[in-house]
């Protein structure tokens, strides 16, 4: 009798515990729903642009510097010291106009003061010597430059060198004026230490607006196409793929993974996964994932 009595209160217990566990399992999956449903019910505010279409390049940037079309160094048939300038820097010149004097007179010797001239129409773009200074037939004295046209002149990397088409130009801002060209002149030589190869552009120079000596910051253009983009802040890596968040009509978002081409300033190029006038996140799109809620913010 005790026995039965005693098994049949294990029975009870066992079905308890399973009773117990039961409610236990489906309390659970109630509170997770719940939870699931309070977090999908969670609107993310992000700022999104259309993607479209926009003229990108592939270019460069470049630090450059301007020579005159043709410089010379002028150096005298004598030796002596400088005495006096006639011509300052920054000064215009005449062919055969006299640059400075030397005086080459030796201490039992007695000459006339030596007119050290110009060989060519410019301006005096640097001396070497200052007044008092000993000058020689190794010595140069100054340069002077022709500015009527002058040389941008800067280096590529030998990588980017079969880059350059017919098309290509440079383009650069002095003094708020923008200036083009596509006068590209390649030098035909590597240079061996840095890989580099010089570029030479040559520009009209009417109004001495470029000055010999000076340096401009401007972009090399290789080629320009009309491409379908979107900010380059919109691209996000998620487990080693390009990725974007589209906003669909209903407010939620999908992600799309995407093949990027040319980067160009605040944009990249789409090459697919992304139509033109759709809704991309690009802020606010790092905390995101597929199906999440949006508020779009200006």
């Amino acid at each position: 009798m005790k026995r039965k009595i005693v098994l049949s209160i294990i029975i009870i217990a066992i079905v308890a515990f399973g009773i117990y566990r039961i409610f236990e399992a489906v309390h659970k999956r109630k509170v997770s729903k719940e939870l699931s449903k309070k977090e999908t019910e969670l609107v993310y505010t992000v700022k999104v642009k259309q993607a479209g279409y926009k003229t990108i390049a592939d270019s460069i940037n470049f630090v450059g510097e301007i020579k005159g079309i043709n410089e010379v160094t002028v150096v005298p048939k004598v030796v002596g010291r400088l005495v006096k300038k006639i011509k300052e820097e920054g000064s215009y010149v005449k062919k055969d106009e006299v640059i400075c004097e030397i005086d080459r007179d030796e201490p039992v010797l007695k000459f006339t003061l030596y007119e050290l001239k110009s060989p060519i129409d410019g301006i005096v773009a640097k001396y070497y010597v200052d007044v008092g200074g000993m000058v020689s037939q190794q010595t140069p004295v100054c340069i002077i430059s022709d500015i009527s046209k002058v040389r941008l002149v800067f280096s590529i990397a030998e990588t980017v060198v079969n880059k350059i088409q017919k098309n290509s130009y440079i383009k650069f801002t002095l003094d708020s004026e923008t200036f083009v060209s596509k006068n590209l002149q390649l030098s035909n030589y590597i240079d061996p230490v840095s890989r580099s190869m010089e570029v030479r552009v040559v520009l009209d120079n009417p109004n001495g607006v470029f000055k010999s000596g000076s340096f401009v910051k401007g972009e090399l253009v290789f080629y320009e196409k009309n491409a379908l983009v979107v900010p380059s802040e919109a691209i996000l890596e998620v487990d080693n793929k390009k990725v974007v968040y589209v906003v669909k009509e209903d407010k939620t978002v999908e992600e799309r993974e995407v093949k990027i081409g040319l980067r160009y300033k605040d944009y990249t190029e789409i090459l697919y996964g992304v139509k033109q006038n759709e809704l991309v996140v690009y802020q606010g799109g790092e905390i995101l994932s597929n199906g999440m809620k949006v508020e779009i913010i200006e």
